[in-house]
């Protein structure tokens, strides 16, 4: 089965300090840099073209690969999701309705197995994409604060966001090279940001670094 991020619990309240911020920040890095770098055994500066990705790499990661593997190709997975968004759908995710149209991606890899993943997602994701239900929710309202204060549990769920965002992102120069060590850098800034300014919205800041390292 493809992994599905279910939604993560977003606590009220904080008392976390800058140092704090950053660890969790760290911590929640380190788990999102499995998921993608389990792709490959290439060095951390290692780039992606998301459209070279393979059906044929998708079934073999979810059928007989690693953990690390699969997390690797649900990092993935979440950022073509989030590449693929309509500007109708912006920043809202339903990860229940996300994770049908996961399932429908690997079936129809199965399906034609020497076709890029991206090739079969592009007809099953944005427009196409299952309907949002009750479920659905606004990346936008969640706060650097409620990011880092989830549970540790939550944390690979956290990293799959950040692949959604760093791809909703990338759709905007319609850009398809992954930099893991850019990723990891800017993530980096992001937590020093987020730091010094907890209410802000998790995607702002994240956007506010990434459009910076664009300039």
């Amino acid at each position: 089965m493809v992994h599905r991020c279910a939604p993560i619990a977003l606590p009220c309240g904080s008392g976390l300090t800058r140092g704090t911020y950053m660890r969790r920040l760290y911590s929640i890095l380190a788990t999102v840099l499995l998921q993608v770098v389990g792709l490959s055994t290439a060095a951390m500066a290692e780039k992606i073209d998301v459209s070279t990705v393979s059906c044929s790499q998708l079934i073999q990661s979810i059928d007989s690969g690693s953990a690390n593997d699969k997390s690797g190709m649900g990092g993935i997975l979440y950022w073509i999701a989030g590449y693929s968004v309509t500007e109708e759908q912006g920043s809202v995710v339903d990860f229940n309705a996300l994770g049908k149209d996961f399932e429908k991606i690997l079936a129809g890899c199965k399906e034609r197995p020497k076709v890029g993943v991206l090739s079969i997602a592009s007809k099953l994701l944005g427009e196409n994409a299952t309907a949002h239900g009750a479920e659905a929710i606004d990346l936008a309202t969640m706060t650097c604060e409620a990011a880092v204060n989830s549970s540790k549990e939550d944390e690979e769920g956290l990293g799959f966001i950040l692949m959604w965002i760093a791809g909703y992102h990338a759709s905007d120069s319609e850009d398809k090279i992954f930099d893991t060590d850019a990723f990891v850098s800017n993530m980096e800034k992001v937590g020093k940001y987020c730091g010094t300014n907890p209410s802000v919205g998790l995607l702002t800041a994240t956007e506010k670094v990434l459009d910076e390292e664009d300039e």
